[in-house]
Order: C-alpha cells, then sequence, then structure tokens
C-alpha cells in the first residue's frame, strides 16, 4: 500500500467518524479529487453538505476554500469578484479576486441551480476547462473540484450543460439509524488530526492515473451502457470518456493494482440524471458488477414495501395485522445477514446499508405492536 492511500484512507476514516452516515458522500468528494471531477450532493437543507467539503478543505494543508449560497439574484461579483476600480481608471476591466471562487483550490455552491446568465458561462468555463475568462483573456484557475449542492435537479434546460459537469451525484439524506442520532447529539467538534498536502494529491493522482483500464473493465462498461439503453437512460460521450479515471480512482482506493469489472459498481454515482432513475442505474450497474448489491436492492425494495402495507394505527386487530408483516421483514433480515457474512467485506457496503433500513423498518413496526398490546391490556375488561 502506497503512501499516499494510507493517508487518504486516514481522512476518509476521521471523516466518516464525525460526519454520520455519510460514507457514501465522502467517498464520491475524495473521487472527485483523485478524478479533477465535480460532485453534486442532492438533498434537504441541514444534512452536512457544506461541512463535509469544509471538512475536506481543512484537512489539504495549504488548500484555498471558497463558499457561496447562490440565489436568483446573486451577481457575478460574488463568486468572482467586484470590478477592479483602480483598473477601471486606466480603462482596464478586471476583478479583484482575492478570496473568490477563482482563486479557490476546492468550492461549494450551495443551491447551484440558481446560477443565472451572467454566471452560468465563467462557472462552466471554470469546472471544464479550469480557466476564468476576463477581458479576452483565459486565465488559470488552481480549482481541484467544485461541489454543489441542491434541493432538486433542474428542469430548466439553459442549466443542462452545468448539470452534466457533475460528473458525480449524491443523494445525502437525513440520518436513518437511531444510533447516529444518538451519537449526533453527543457530536463535539474535532480538529483535523489526518492530513495530506496539495503535493500529497498531486502524487495521489498521478498513481490513479497510472493504473491500467482492464479489458474486463471496458467490456463491463459496455454491458452497463447496453443495460441502461434498455430502461431508455442514456448519458453524454463526455460522461462515459470519464468513467475511465473514476473507476481508476476506485480501484487505486481499495489498493488494487489494476482495474475490474467490481470496481465499476462506482458508476451508480455517475449514470443518472434526475433521482428517479437512480434504482434502474443501480440494479443495471449491480447485475454486471457485484450481484450482491443487486439481491440488497431487491430485498431493500421487497422490505419497504412491506412497510408501506403497515394499517393505520387504529385499524381493528392492529397486532394481528402487524405479525405476518414483522414476520417477513425478518425473513428478509436474516437472509440479508447470511448473505453478508458469506461474501467478502469489500462487497458488503450496499447490502449494510441495505440491512440497517431493514432493521430501522423492523424496528417502527415492532413499536407500534408494543404500543397496540400495551392499549389492549389497558382497556377496561381486558
Amino acid at each position: 500500500m502506497s503512501t499516499m492511500l494510507k493517508k487518504l484512507r486516514a481522512l476518509r476514516q476521521e471523516l466518516c467518524t464525525i460526519l454520520l452516515e455519510r460514507e457514501t458522500a465522502i467517498e464520491a468528494a475524495l473521487l472527485a479529487l483523485l478524478t479533477g471531477e465535480h460532485l453534486l450532493l442532492l438533498g434537504p437543507p441541514g444534512t452536512a453538505k457544506s461541512l463535509m467539503v469544509r471538512s475536506i478543505c481543512e484537512r489539504i494543508t495549504g488548500a484555498t476554500y471558497f463558499e457561496r449560497l447562490l440565489t436568483r439574484f446573486s451577481t457575478p461579483e460574488e463568486l468572482f469578484g467586484p470590478l477592479s476600480l483602480s483598473a477601471l481608471e486606466q480603462d482596464q476591466y478586471r476583478r479583484v479576486t482575492a478570496g473568490t471562487l477563482v482563486e479557490a483550490h476546492l468550492a461549494f455552491v450551495d443551491e447551484c441551480y440558481k446560477a443565472n446568465s451572467s454566471i452560468l458561462n465563467a462557472l462552466l468555463g471554470i469546472m471544464n476547462e479550469r480557466v476564468y475568462h476576463e477581458a479576452g483573456q483565459a486565465i488559470p484557475v488552481p480549482l481541484l473540484s467544485l461541489m454543489g449542492a441542491s434541493n432538486e435537479t433542474p428542469e430548466d434546460e439553459s442549466l443542462a450543460a452545468l448539470h452534466d459537469r457533475f460528473l458525480l451525484r449524491v443523494t445525502v439524506p437525513y440520518l436513518a439509524d437511531d444510533d447516529s442520532l444518538r451519537a449526533l447529539l453527543t457530536l463535539g467538534t474535532h480538529k483535523p488530526t489526518a492530513t495530506i498536502t496539495l503535493d500529497d494529491l498531486r502524487q495521489a493522482k498521478a498513481e490513479v492515473g497510472s493504473i491500467p483500464l482492464t479489458d474486463d473493465t471496458r467490456e463491463a462498461i459496455i454491458a452497463i451502457k447496453h443495460a441502461l439503453e434498455e430502461d431508455g437512460i442514456a448519458a453524454s460521450d463526455r460522461r462515459w470518456k470519464a468513467t475511465a479515471n473514476l473507476i481508476r480512482a476506485k480501484s487505486w482506493l481499495e489498493g488494487d493494482a489494476t482495474t475490474c469489472a467490481d470496481h465499476c459498481e462506482v458508476l451508480v454515482h455517475a449514470l443518472w440524471s434526475e433521482p428517479g432513475q437512480q434504482r434502474v442505474v443501480e440494479r443495471a450497474v449491480s447485475r454486471v458488477c457485484n450481484p450482491l448489491n443487486l439481491e440488497a436492492v431487491e430485498l431493500e425494495d421487497a422490505a419497504k414495501d412491506l412497510f408501506d402495507q403497515k394499517p393505520t394505527p387504529d385499524a381493528a386487530n392492529l397486532t394481528q395485522a402487524l405479525e405476518p408483516l414483522l414476520k417477513q421483514l425478518g425473513d428478509i433480515h436474516t437472509r440479508l445477514e447470511q448473505r453478508i457474512n458469506s461474501s467478502p467485506t469489500a462487497k458488503t457496503f450496499r447490502a449494510r446499508q441495505a440491512l440497517t433500513k431493514v432493521e430501522g423498518w423492523h424496528r417502527d413496526l415492532s413499536q407500534v405492536a408494543l404500543k397496540s398490546l400495551s392499549r389492549l391490556h389497558m382497556a377496561p375488561g381486558a
């Protein structure tokens, strides 16, 4: 294991300790840094999206951070700096870019789809070409990655190009597990202990770029593409090309010397455009790369269907109605647990996520059943 990989893994572990239930988003952010791509965090306010990006930047020694919340009234000055008055006196058009996106290594733009046309063109140039255009000149920018956040994907066609610039897309929901909430209530501030430098990151990116893309990996990508086309989902050629380096980065983080079809599972974050496509993409990718993931998705969906069948609290014979649902959820839990225990740990992350959800739904129905029994015992004549 290379020194750079040890450092990145230590950084990832530290972030996962302070950012609960954010393992997927954290890994996606690190993959974005390793590939020079951009990440979209999709979810409601208050889910630690900006905290995650700031925490990452705090752990990159020498990196400059920029953060901005966009509104429909935002102006270019907020992102790229005000016009220089001294330059205007000399008939020159130049902005004061100190402390702006133009000089940032890592940026977080909240409500990124609120960008208006005056911001959009400059933003696209910075993201795609790493240059800022001013007074007819293309000025190089040091941006490693821009991480955007939104509550929803854009419907306006004018924002399609911006949306496509985010190779990685991850949904960030509220905490689902009770234990996570308990830990959150007592979680204090943490000073960074696992850090890397900008030079470390450059070396890590060089190591990622040297990993061979094997023939079976290429065939897996093609198989996924065909499967998605059958489901009516298409991705741009630019996006498909970018997936190669993304898979290399996933391979590097796993500590493997070459890519393989298994590493293509990272494409679940790169091939959907709107949330409704996520399940379809996850199934297509899992079918090719990790059958355990596919089984986990199907069992999770079956468990959710059972949970949604729960009767209303005032339903007659509530306890009896809940009994078969609880049994079937228990059977799903047992099956998932057995599959996890019989599989290599590296392949079980998604299945463990599904197991946590099934446990939560079973717990919720169990509590309803217990309350129902309590009411029966307290009722007159019981």
